[in-house]
């Protein structure tokens, strides 16, 4: 993904993010967490060429070498604004990132001779995946645990007003009776199993990328280097590239997407009930500036719209799955604009849900 992106999501505007970012997520693919783990996955290459070198001249010397000059990549006095030109010159970070990485090694006089190692092999589409799978890995495992809290929340309300009578509506008519402890466990029922599939697709995200110029590898110790390549980022080596097949990206946006379909049922559940009245919910907080009486369902609409805004990314990243030929640019960068933004979404939608439930002052009538 490209740093610059960032401006984009809402979890950095002064006054929207307070209702529709997620400042926890949104750090995550901050620029300089982006480039300290493009920093990461450059020096963990460069041990990996160290290990597995076959006693050529270059090679030996990262043999050697080797953990000396991936200690000065991860060190490396570099600023996400160092990139912005070269990103509009080619597209990408990564050759610009190369470049001050080499010319720095030089002058420190960290093994200059050993220069020329630094990416060798690589591309920049295997340091961005890989990034993005490491930041990945980050965003499933916060969802998991924010999947958890919001059953704590959930099984604590119906605690309190379990047993309390409310009125069912279908198609947006009044049906029957029911009890809120009905309304909640429907709330609660998708949760163990966004858990279990979050797990899943996690695992997916383990799987570093290397591919080299055209997705074949092409090393004479390929079934060496890409084990120990991701092994020095504790990933696995999946034996092959897989950086035309987007799937693991569709996989995440869709189990992202049923996340915040989830939360944008509570709020929509929340919604219709404030607009019939106390009797089926009252909440704290959502004041008007011309009406003083009243108190919007804020955090429930807010919900809504997020998953709203979640199912169109999703859309968008389906369509950013076919990626031509041997490498595509167009598909690539349309899934920049979409996943963080998808990953904030989400995670701005259980710190939402969080905030609605605790805002409740009654559900129903015992």
């Amino acid at each position: 993904m490209a740093c610059a992106l960032q401006v984009l999501d809402p979890s950095s505007h002064p006054w929207l993010s307070g209702l529709l970012g997620d400042p926890e997520i949104a750090g995550i693919f901050s620029p300089e967490r982006e480039l300290k783990r493009f920093l990461q996955v450059e020096a963990a290459w460069t041990r990996a060429l160290g290990q597995v070198s076959g006693g050529q001249d270059v090679e030996a010397a990262a043999n050697t070498q080797a953990d000396t000059i991936a200690r000065a990549i991860e060190d490396a006095a570099i600023t996400p604004a160092a990139l912005s030109e070269g990103m509009a010159r080619d597209g990408v970070p990564i050759p610009a990132l190369v470049k001050l990485l080499k010319a720095q090694l030089i002058k420190a006089q960290v093994a200059p001779e050993a220069a020329p190692l630094v990416h060798q092999g690589l591309t920049s589409q295997d340091v961005m995946d890989t990034s993005l799978m490491l930041a990945l890995t980050e965003v499933l495992a916060l969802l998991v645990s924010r999947l958890v809290d919001l059953d704590h929340h959930l099984l604590g309300l119906k605690a309190k007003y379990g047993d309390a009578s409310i009125m069912a509506y279908t198609r947006m008519q009044p049906a029957l009776e029911a009890s809120v402890a009905v309304v909640i466990d429907r709330w609660r029922q998708p949760l163990p199993r966004l858990q279990h599939d979050i797990a899943q697709v996690a695992i997916d995200c383990t799987d570093a990328q290397w591919g080299g110029p055209i997705g074949t590898r092409g090393h004479p110790q390929a079934d060496k280097l890409g084990p120990a390549f991701a092994d020095y980022l504790g990933m696995n080596d999946p034996g092959a590239a897989w950086h035309t097949d987007r799937t693991v990206i569709v996989n995440v946006a869709h189990v992202l997407t049923r996340v915040a379909t989830t939360t944008g049922k509570i709020g929509e559940d929340i919604a219709l009930m404030a607009a019939m009245g106390a009797e089926q919910i009252e909440l704290s907080g959502g004041g008007s500036s011309a009406m003083a009486h009243k108190n919007n369902p804020v955090k429930a609409e807010a919900l809504i719209s997020l998953a709203q805004y979640a199912a169109s990314l999703q859309m968008s990243l389906a369509s950013a799955a076919r990626h031509e030929g041997f490498r595509s640019g167009q598909a690539w960068m349309q899934e920049w604009l979409a996943l963080p933004q998808l990953c904030t979404a989400t995670g701005a939608g259980l710190i939402q849900v969080k905030e609605l439930l605790a805002s409740v002052k009654s559900i129903g009538r015992q």
